[in-house]
């Protein structure tokens, strides 16, 4: 559906996404994982064709076998109101709060399908039938201020659902969210894209959403993947130290209040102190001496693929 070939994004003070290969199929759900930072939306708005005009992009990006990599913004307009779609983060933001959201819902179906007022209304309505949305009729006249944040969010799934995309992209649809609700819209992104055979790309620093709602994962720090594999393999045999850092931060149910959670050391430097090499260096629990100053390689396995010294090291026998 899409393929990336050594995409990456340079920005004024230096990289801020290295080359990078990335794909999804039709009907594929993926997660993308790390914390904020990471590189997870810029890849996202690359596949897009939203990056900021201040930063450079290179690379190839193919979408169903067409080359975008040197198209104009018509040509990108098109394709994202036909094929991709994308659900920002924080629906009130991302909602016209002047605008009823019915009339939101509409407007891109009378824009880029030909519907008339009255079938674009018809439409909206079934979308927000179809994402859960409750009293659909009467919603369709309310502004974004007199909805939950769960009815905001189905409003703008709904929205990005409008023109039937084979993409969809969700970056962090459940982090204003409380656990319920959260459990919700991961539940109905999971429903709609096996009824629509859509793709899914699922942006989240919540591994256990990302876990629920993808069938692959691919894990960023830094502007660099460390790790991609099955979500069963990277949840529960996960190979980079990064990965191991982040699932061993999560909360559980059986040690809450027994202990204090383990964290990563640091935090993400800015893009201009990352290290030459690996970008997890510095923060890294098994660091050795040349993964400040050489890039890892991203090595395949039977289960996946992992970029670290340690691990190829560990594999071949070395130290």
């Amino acid at each position: 559906m899409i393929d990336l070939t050594d995409i990456h994004v340079d920005g004024p003070t230096g990289p801020l996404l290295r080359k990078t290969n990335f794909s999804i199929a039709a009907g594929e759900r993926v997660g993308i994982v790390g914390e904020s930072g990471s590189g997870k939306t810029l890849l996202a708005l690359s596949m897009m064709g939203m990056v900021s005009d201040q930063l450079t992009v290179g690379g190839v990006i193919n979408v169903e076998g067409r080359d975008m990599t040197s198209a104009s913004e018509v040509d990108w307009r098109l394709l994202r109101a036909r094929r991709l779609s994308m659900i920002f983060q924080e629906p009130m933001s991302a909602l016209n709060p002047l605008r009823r959201v019915g009339d939101t819902v509409a407007a891109p179906l009378m824009r880029h399908q030909g519907y008339t007022r009255e079938q674009a209304r018809a439409r909206a309505l079934s979308l927000f039938e179809e994402t859960g949305i409750t009293e659909p009729e009467r919603r369709l006249s309310q502004y974004p201020h007199q909805l939950s944040g769960g009815q905001r969010q189905r409003v703008l799934i709904a929205l990005a659902l409008a023109c039937d995309p084979a993409l969809l992209i969700a970056d962090e649809p459940t982090s204003a969210l409380d656990a319920e609700v959260a459990l919700r819209i991961t539940d109905l992104l999971v429903r709609l894209s096996r009824e629509r055979d859509m793709a899914l790309l699922f942006i989240s620093h919540d591994l256990a959403a990302v876990s629920r709602t993808t069938e692959r994962i691919i894990v960023m720090y830094g502007g660099d993947i460390m790790e991609t594999g099955s979500t069963r393999t990277i949840m529960h045999a996960s190979r980079h130290p990064y990965t191991k850092g982040l699932l061993a931060a999560r909360p559980a149910l059986s040690t809450l209040g027994k202990r204090r959670l383990p964290t990563i050391p640091g935090s993400v430097p800015p893009p201009q102190d990352l290290p030459r090499g690996c970008r997890f260096a510095g923060r890294c629990p098994v660091e050795m001496a040349h993964c400040a100053t050489e890039r890892p390689a991203l090595i395949l396995t039977s289960t996946g693929a992992a970029a670290c010294h340690r691990h190829i090291a560990d594999d071949s026998g070395g130290q």
